[in-house]
């Protein structure tokens, strides 16, 4: 399967118009020998871990009735970020989905996912590694949790990054490298400014300017008060301009 999936990004990313909008991997422990969520519920619940992702979530849903657990899932980073790891029982998942009751027995006692969910540019940044470095799926799973996540063993030390990995996560993750997945963004050009002012502002300066009587007063008085603001993101992306177009910055 791993063949397969590598195969389908080859082919995928040889095509001129490609987008990877998401990408979604997952890890079975159908046992839940490594990977156990009432491990890692109770690692996350004590502070037994540090992580990139700045919060972590718990969702829980119960039965009325008996009060019973139909499911439980943790998510490490914000669901709307372009990076998140989501962890959950899924042997719960399943039963809740299951009505039958000869389904419900083929469905393992202690089956734990976990996943990980890519977004636009991580999810271009992870199939440009997968591709042109031929990461297996595995590796980029186990190299992005490295750089993300680690989970430990609590000590008396008051720096938690001196605390022990866990065994366990160690175990997961062993002989993986750091996945590095941040993308540093452009600068923005000058031409990039005009589109967007194209694109995005160009309608309401419009209306502005009529309702004015084409009155072009507002529009200077607003243009000078702007240029008192500029960043050095702007005066760079002048500068370059200039120097592009040979005039004396």
């Amino acid at each position: 399967m791993n063949h397969d999936l590598h195969a389908l990004f080859h082919r995928v990313f040889a095509w001129s118009h490609r987008n990877f909008s998401r990408i979604d991997l997952a890890l079975d422990d159908f046992g839940s020998t490594i990977v156990n969520f009432e491990q890692i519920h109770e690692a996350s619940i004590n502070g037994w871990f540090t992580s990139r992702w700045s919060k972590w979530d718990e969702l829980n849903s119960r039965q009325t009735s008996t009060n019973e657990f139909l499911g439980q899932t943790i998510y490490f980073g914000s669901q709307k970020s372009d990076l998140y790891c989501r962890i959950y029982n899924k042997t719960l998942e399943r039963k809740a989905k299951s009505n039958l009751d000869d389904a419900e027995t083929s469905i393992p006692e202690a089956w734990t996912r976990l996943e990980l969910v890519y977004r636009k540019d991580r999810a271009l940044k992870l199939a440009e590694y997968i591709v042109n470095d031929d990461l297996p799926i595995g590796h980029a799973l186990r190299g992005t949790l490295k750089q993300y996540l680690r989970f430990l063993i609590k000590s008396n030390d008051s720096n938690k990054a001196r605390w022990p990995t866990a065994p366990w996560w160690d175990e997961l993750l062993a002989e993986a490298e750091q996945l590095q997945l941040t993308i540093e963004k452009e600068a923005k050009t000058i031409e990039d400014m005009r589109d967007w002012v194209d694109r995005q502002i160009s309608p309401t300066l419009s209306a502005i300017l009529k309702a004015h009587g084409g009155d072009l007063a507002w529009l200077r008085s607003t243009i000078a008060e702007g240029s008192k603001r500029l960043s050095q993101k702007h005066k760079d992306a002048i500068t370059q301009f200039l120097q592009k177009e040979g005039t004396p910055a």
